[in-house]
């Protein structure tokens, strides 16, 4: 697995729209990973207690999909709907560019330059989302959910415990969240 969504990855009808070379920002003890040597530092840039993955962020005409690269500590992918985005904000400080995304359970952070072209291209593509596509989105997305990701999975020698199942939870909510938007229209 690598950074790249591929065919395999996409659901049916799903078309990658933008590509960006990204990093998810992770609460260090949320993804399962350990502490690093350096850690005590990250409030000099305003990460206190987390990490960014580094990646590609894909935009989809279905979801925002998170690839990482194969030398983090985490690796994987995880998704979220478009239709269950509830918002999308520039927070970038000084030289760090960086975009919050929203959704009814969970904010997303990802450190990533070329935040107003990947803001046009979301809202884009969040616009026209009638029940009846929610409705089908959510079919396809509960039938073909193995092509989601995994979520981000520690490394063996990060993991906090053995055993330690890996960070799924972010993929099952957002499909959560879609058919819970399914039903509700």
């Amino acid at each position: 697995m690598g950074m790249a969504l591929r065919p395999d990855d996409l659901l049916s009808g799903e078309a990658v729209q933008l590509t960006k070379k990204a990093n998810a920002v992770v609460k260090v003890d949320e993804a399962g990973l350990t502490r690093f040597s350096h850690d005590g530092l990250m409030w000099t840039v305003r990460m206190q207690g987390s990490e960014a993955i580094g990646g590609q962020l894909h935009v989809t005409n279905y979801r925002l999909a998170f690839c990482s690269h194969f030398a983090n500590r985490a690796r994987g992918q995880f998704s979220t709907f478009l239709p269950v985005i509830s918002g999308l904000r520039d927070t970038s400080r000084g030289i760090k560019r960086q975009i919050e995304v929203s959704t009814g359970t969970h904010r997303f952070t990802f450190v990533v330059w070329g935040i107003p072209a990947l803001m046009a291209a979301v809202e884009g593509l969040r616009q026209g989302w009638d029940p009846a596509r929610v409705v089908s989105l959510a079919d396809i997305a509960t039938a073909e959910h193995a092509r989601l990701g995994e979520g981000l999975v520690p490394r063996p020698s990060q993991a906090l415990r053995p055993g330690m199942s890996p960070l799924e939870f972010v993929g099952a909510m957002g499909l959560m969240e879609l058919q819970e938007l399914a039903r509700r229209t």
